[in-house]
């Protein structure tokens, strides 16, 4: 009977300690996923709103890090910080007192030990760790970022005979990161050590104070009991440390997602109806460089215009500013009076071909998908005989189902235009934006896609960015850009005949003056 009290009271309490584990890990998760779900909502919008400042100020593995490192922080800042840290600190409180129940001296002492191991051990570690953890953190960003680099490079690199510089430059990056991690991890486990001697020590007074202020005939089992109710106590004060060092990474991976543009969700509420192109007295520029200076332009709908210019004179910032991913700081551009930045339904009236439309690692007909998710078979296919690939596609062992490699390396820069025209034959835009497509292009591919190009979008609103002549003789107008205005701006044999330039500029360009 002595015994049985005990007994059943370990029983119990091993029972319930799993169970309660559970259910509080369970509860737990839940709440943070659903929190870091949201959070990863509003970073895409962050990101979709500021796509193109964003391309200007990060590299593509800074974003990734931003996306998969820093929202992972966020999570584990509740899992791995702040959870541990109200259980220790609401646990810590409850000792004490319950302490002071028995003994003043006894509250006095916990409060030592616990001290040592809740403010004293991990105010050490953050001094003594917080410079191998920032080092870690900075040259994790940079692996991350340079490896993103050098894998969507990895076809120059081999062409170019360097595969083993990329190797030893991987290696090198990656042996610093071991290296401070080793660091690392040794003054942990020498941390832990002491933790555990702390404990072990406080363990020790449990049982010298029990065996000297209960003498009760069930001395034994009371000692007994304290000393052994004490141990599941180490698994709560173990992790606090960790959770105190690490919430210098966490602050990091927060003031980075704060330091991203922070627009209005309710912002983009009018939809566009017509693409009738409206551009008045607008003024644009990126800090002190000016693009555009009181730039007037009137695009009617279905008309083919040519924009050109030299590099760096605006032609794709107006493409930009056209799709509402810039926003001009003076005067007007709309879309039969809705600015496109203000607009919900961009993406269903405005296309873009630029001069690397982006090929996912995934099926062709995922690929293909993304301009209409609801799109079937029947019309995927559709789409691909319009722009040449259906012969090509239905070879393949897996034909749509076919997965297409990182950034659509399997294909040539020809059939990666094409895929992006089926793209958007498929989403049915009113408005196309060709952003130098063929630019990378051999002379005849480029003349034959130009061609398939002009008579898929015949029906549609094309405005054509050029650097060069060929393939203006489809358009309805030319507008040549020069110093953020428009220099020339007519039908291209009206120009051919009237202007000097321009029948220069054509003759040297194409070798001839006929269209």
């Amino acid at each position: 009977l002595i015994i049985y009290v005990p007994v059943l009271m370990v029983r119990v309490f091993g029972i319930s300690r799993p169970v309660v584990r559970y259910i509080e890990r369970l509860t737990s998760h839940n709440w943070i996923l659903r929190i870091t779900s949201n959070l990863r909502r509003k970073l895409y919008l962050r990101l979709e709103k500021s796509a193109i400042g964003l391309s200007e100020r990060y590299k593509l593995g800074e974003l990734l890090g931003l996306l998969n490192e820093d929202i992972a922080n966020i999570q584990d800042l509740f899992l791995r910080t702040l959870f541990p840290l109200m259980i220790v600190g609401s646990l810590s409180v409850a000792l004490i007192l319950s302490s002071g129940v028995f003994s003043l001296a006894l509250a006095l002492t916990v409060a030592f030990f616990l001290g040592l191991m809740v403010i004293v051990l991990p105010y050490v570690s953050l001094k003594v760790s917080a410079k191998y953890d920032r080092d870690l953190k900075n040259y994790r960003n940079k692996l991350f970022s340079d490896l993103t680099d050098d894998v969507l490079g990895l076809q120059d690199w081999v062409l170019s005979g360097r595969k083993e510089d990329f190797l030893l430059d991987y290696q090198s990056s990656e042996k610093a990161t071991r290296q401070i991690q080793e660091k690392l991890l040794s003054y942990v486990r020498k941390r832990n050590l002491v933790l555990q001697l702390i404990f072990a020590l406080l363990i020790v007074y449990l049982i010298v104070w029990s065996g000297t202020s209960l003498r009760t005939g069930d001395a034994p089992n009371y000692i007994a009991a304290v000393s052994l109710a004490a141990f599941p106590l180490f698994d709560a004060f173990a992790p606090l440390s960790d959770a105190v060092v690490e919430t210098q990474r966490y602050g990091d991976s927060v003031q980075r997602l704060n330091d991203l543009p922070d627009p209005k969700e309710d912002v983009r509420q009018e939809r566009i109806l017509d693409t009738n192109l409206q551009i008045s007295n607008l003024s644009f520029s990126f800090g002190e460089k000016k693009i555009f200076e009181d730039l007037n332009l009137h695009i009617k709908k279905g008309e083919h215009v040519a924009i050109l210019g030299r590099s760096g004179v605006g032609k794709s910032t107006l493409a930009g500013l056209i799709r509402g991913d810039l926003i001009a700081q003076k005067g007007r551009l709309d879309l039969s009076g809705v600015e496109p930045a203000y607009a919900n339904n961009v993406e269903e009236k405005i296309g873009v071909i630029n001069q690397s439309p982006y090929i996912f690692n995934a099926s062709i007909r995922s690929n293909l998908s993304l301009a209409r998710l609801d799109a079937s078979d029947e019309e995927i296919w559709k789409a691909l005989e319009l722009v040449g690939l259906k012969k090509m596609v239905a070879s393949l062992p897996e034909q749509l189902d076919e997965l297409v490699d990182e950034a659509g390396q399997r294909f040539s820069g020809g059939e990666r235009q094409r895929l992006a025209l089926a793209r958007i034959l498929l989403s049915d835009v009113d408005m196309v934006i060709l952003d130098e497509p063929t630019v990378s292009l051999d002379p005849i591919t480029e003349n034959q896609l130009l061609r398939l190009f002009f008579e898929r979008l015949k029906d549609k609103t094309i405005i054509f960015i050029t650097h060069h002549l060929l393939g203006v003789q489809h358009m309805d107008r030319v507008i040549f850009l020069e110093n953020g205005k428009i220099k020339l701006d007519d039908q291209p044999k009206h120009l051919l005949q009237n202007d000097e330039d321009f029948r220069k500029l054509y003759q040297m360009d194409l070798g001839t003056n006929d269209f």
